[in-house]
């Protein structure tokens, strides 16, 4: 604002007492920039953020000014601290913290208090009211235990139908912890969508497509990549939810979070062999239902640089998976027949094809198809402050499918090869119709 004051000369141009206002947009303009912003970390807060807040008394239940109260999370021994402001009340902002913690409340004259608290289902306010003693007095010990729900559903948030699975669990189960979307299958009321020549595996939640749902990776949204399984802290599937702080989908919702580091170096590392000469009950001898062998190493490890400051944690996977080729070359007469072709009909194609020079098979091609990937992952944490954790992640991904896009109904030589699919991500946070044979 700048103030002009009435002059002489000028035809009294000027105005005593008349204050001109000019507005400068440049402030208001960051404010708007910055909005977005503020609302997404504030929506991250739940997912990997926990709140303890509560209130110190004294032995007259008169709140405590200036009490220290020391969290510690029992998962990963990071502490922060926060001091009573004049009501007594304190608030810790603790992220990946695990959802179990110790806390530990000391002020002048009064006898130290030690209290634990560990998360219900997916609250994201820890509340712990601390009423201490005059004189070092032995308190007794304080249990909080979760009750324990329904074993098929579990309540993932306020009005939410979903499951929360860990790492462990994933581990265990006979599927690819890597896809998030099969994860996603696990949960009740989610129907899976199986994979094309041209499509993706995904998932569907009453009815609607699967854009309709969401996938988000420490509470930013993941779309197409993955992660290694090690890196994998928790994954939570929300099928109906009416909490606003989710948002942004209308089917399904698949919510993971990664491992961060700790101040006590940990690692995990998991092999897993799957191999079709094992396998028994469906399983035949064309190449459509003999199943795939494959091989799985992961690994993770994590720690600190700085203890209690600056933390650590990368994880790196590699996948190598063989299985026959699945063409018209090798279809047999029950896997045609589920096809909707006739085999007289396939046996008459394949007999034209080859008198016109397109061959079924060429010498030197391979009736395998192999799919390898590794993926990569990388994370940085740094304590700013009590209030504040600045998260960088890192991963990459690499795809190789040797042949490729070959249709049940084609022939093995009009697949291509897809290799070297580079994939690199920087994420900070504050009716049964019979077809033609041969149609592509």
């Amino acid at each position: 604002m700048a103030r002009e004051g009435g002059g002489g000369g000028g035809g009294g141009a000027g105005l005593p007492g008349v204050t001109h206002v000019r507005a400068r947009p440049w402030p208001l303009l960051l404010a708007l920039a910055l909005a977005p912003m503020a609302s997404r970390a504030a929506a991250q807060v739940g997912t990997t953020t926990d709140i303890i807040t509560g209130t110190v008394v004294g032995p007259d239940s008169q709140p405590l000014a200036g009490a220290l109260v020391q969290a510690v999370s029992v998962e990963s021994q990071i502490s922060r601290h926060a001091t009573t402001d004049a009501r007594g009340r304190f608030t810790i902002v603790f992220p990946d913290g695990g959802g179990q913690y110790d806390l530990t409340i000391r002020f002048i004259g009064m006898a130290s208090a030690t209290v634990s608290v560990a998360r219900q289902g997916d609250e994201d306010r820890l509340v712990a009211n601390v009423q201490m003693g005059a004189s070092a007095v032995s308190l007794e010990a304080v249990t909080v235990s979760a009750r324990r729900g329904s074993r098929l559903v579990e309540r993932v948030g306020p009005g939410a139908v979903g499951r929360s699975l860990s790492a462990d669990q994933l581990s265990r189960l006979p599927v690819d912890a890597l896809d998030l979307r099969t994860v996603a299958a696990l949960a009740p009321g989610v129907l899976a969508l199986a994979a094309t020549d041209s499509t993706e595996a995904d998932f569907s939640v009453a009815g609607q497509r699967p854009t309709a749902n969401a996938i988000t990776l420490d509470g930013l949204s993941l779309g197409s990549g993955s992660v290694p399984q090690d890196a994998i802290r928790s994954t939570r599937v929300v099928s109906s939810s009416y909490d606003a702080a989710r948002g942004q989908f209308s089917g399904g919702l698949v919510a993971s979070t990664t491992r961060s580091g700790k101040n006590i170096p940990q690692g995990s590392f998991t092999y897993t062999l799957r191999d079709r000469s094992l396998a028994w009950g469906q399983v035949t001898a064309s190449p459509f239902g003999q199943g795939y062998t494959q091989n799985q190493l992961s690994g993770g490890m994590g720690g600190p640089l700085v203890r209690n400051r600056l933390f650590v944690f990368g994880a790196l996977q590699g996948r190598w998976r063989g299985q026959a080729l699945p063409s018209l070359a090798s279809a047999d007469a029950v896997s045609l027949a589920r096809l909707g072709v006739s085999p007289d009909s396939a046996a008459r194609f394949l007999a034209l094809a080859a008198a016109s020079g397109a061959p079924a098979q060429i010498h030197g091609l391979s009736d395998e198809r192999t799919t390898d990937n590794a993926v990569a992952f990388l994370r940085f944490d740094w304590k700013v402050s009590e209030a504040q954790t600045l998260t960088l992640r890192l991963d990459g991904r690499w795809d190789s499918q040797q042949p490729t896009r070959v249709s049940p109904l084609g022939l093995p030589p009009t697949g291509g090869t897809g290799d070297a699919c580079l994939r690199r991500q920087f994420r900070p946070a504050a009716t049964g119709r019979q077809r033609r044979p041969g149609a592509q």
